[in-house]
């Protein structure tokens, strides 16, 4: 084993200068989220280095796109084909294999591309398979999983490699954002609480946020994302190496959540001025052009995201505002397109498969399938959305008393969205509750750009009636 061991070894060094300095191009190319967000130890604080090299940094957040303003998929590629051909010539050549599965990976953050993500993680599993102990591939393992939504598993290999090697600070954060996308709030409470005694920065603060605005708190959460936007700013102004185009999506997106559409317009536009093609900031983009009753220029901009990744959210705001706009072809195309992704049944429907679920709901889908795959999906993942979306199928069946309980179950860690708002009064309603009812949803209403469009005029309706 020993000699096996020294002869990979003296065979990587002997292959490693060209394929290194095309990773080294990539990296500073495409700051994925394994080598992005890099945790600052509070124990030095002048130093900006990252704790442990890459296995102490972070994951963004799921959903969200990363990328640097030169990112470069066709220099990405070519890292990738260096990387290949050493795998080829050393099937054994774990370091090549765990390189090769986070350029899928950052390929996958930059173009949308789910197919990436499952490369990544084939490659990845080639590399534990000859090295099940390299902490490298085990918390780039867990990142992935993450990305494909498969929460369970994530948190299983985040807690098992911080379980052996707690200053993986990295494994510990990536534990956080599987148990708050799996609704296990106190637990990622008290990760977080831990992170953030060991380590600083935009990656922490972040997380935070998103703490903060799952258990009803937007303002902190507003506050925290910009906090970690700015700092982003500084870090990128000094030396660069940090994704700040992804804070100032974050910071966007909260303010949109939170009604605010000239802060949110302000935040997307600074993110697609790094990154002209940051899927997340280009949608959203289009919610607070369409808000603001820039139609056409809505369009666009959604057209432009689906011609790059053509995501069932994406193509379902298009199609409604095709149709507001009265281009019934264009807008039946689309949401057709909705309809396919959900049929194939693939991993496009298990990443997506609530967007997938809520557009159903929301456009004439079987009520009765779509609560019984909710139940399934809160089953797995019992979180604040969950719930929501298992209250929503209820109550488009007319069930509206067991609805009334799910939503309560939706609020029970404190979420207090416009969505979750406008559910919650739109159920009041049907049981007789006018008063709260109302109240509900005005208030949503009042949050703005925060309901889509086919949202905010349900709402309406029902105030109306």
């Amino acid at each position: 084993m020993a000699a096996t061991s020294r002869a990979i070894t003296e065979g990587m060094r002997r292959r490693r200068p060209r394929a290194v300095g095309m990773l080294a191009a990539a990296v500073v190319l495409v700051a994925i989220t394994y080598v992005s967000a890099a945790l600052q130890p509070r124990a030095s604080t002048s130093s900006r280095a990252t704790l442990l090299g890459d296995a102490a940094t972070v994951t963004a957040p799921v959903g969200a796109v990363v990328g640097s303003a030169s990112s470069s998929v066709g220099q990405i590629d070519r890292a990738i084909e260096a990387w290949s051909a050493n795998i080829a010539a050393e099937p054994a050549d774990f370091l090549s294999a765990t390189n090769l599965a986070m350029l899928y990976h950052g390929r996958g953050q930059l173009t949308g591309s789910l197919d990436n993500h499952e490369s990544a993680l084939a490659a990845v599993r080639t590399a534990l398979a000859t090295a099940p102990t390299h902490a490298p591939a085990r918390a780039l393992e867990a990142a992935i999983r993450l990305t494909l939504h498969d929460f369970s598993g994530a948190l299983a290999a985040a807690e098992a490699l911080y379980q052996d090697d707690p200053t993986q600070l990295g494994a510990l954060a990536t534990k956080a954002d599987a148990e708050l996308e799996l609704g296990l709030m106190a637990s990622a409470r008290r990760d977080l609480a831990v992170l953030a005694a060991q380590a600083a920065g935009p990656a922490i603060d972040v997380r935070l946020a998103r703490l903060a605005f799952l258990t009803g708190k937007p303002d902190e959460a507003l506050r925290l994302a910009r906090s970690a936007r700015d700092a982003a700013r500084a870090e990128a102004a000094a030396s660069g190496g940090i994704d700040a185009g992804f804070y100032e999506f974050v910071a966007g997106e909260y303010a949109r959540l939170t009604g605010d559409g000239a802060a949110a317009r302000v935040g997307y536009e600074a993110a697609l001025t790094i990154r002209p093609t940051d899927l997340g900031a280009m949608v959203g983009l289009a919610r607070i052009d369409a808000y603001d009753g820039r139609l056409q220029a809505a369009v666009e901009g959604l057209q432009a995201a689906a011609a790059i990744a053509p995501q069932p959210e994406t193509l379902a705001l298009l199609g409604d505002l095709l149709r507001a706009t009265d281009n019934i072809t264009d807008a039946d195309a689309a949401h057709d397109t909705v309809r396919f992704i959900e049929r194939l049944g693939s991993l496009q429907g298990v990443v997506y498969d609530r967007q997938l679920l809520r557009f159903g709901l929301d456009h004439s889908g079987s009520a009765t399938a779509i609560h019984e795959a909710a139940r399934a999906s809160l089953a797995a993942r019992s979180d604040p959305a969950g719930h929501d979306l298992v209250a929503w199928a209820l109550y488009r069946l007319g069930r509206y008393d067991e609805a009334a309980v799910e939503i309560v179950a939706a609020r029970a860690d404190g979420a207090d969205d416009a969505r979750l708002r406008f559910h919650d009064g739109a159920i009041a309603l049907s049981r007789g509750d006018r008063r709260s009812g109302l109240a509900l949803l005005e208030s949503a209403l009042a949050m703005g750009p925060a309901l889509d469009s086919i949202e905010r005029a349900e709402a309406q309706r029902l105030i109306g009636s």
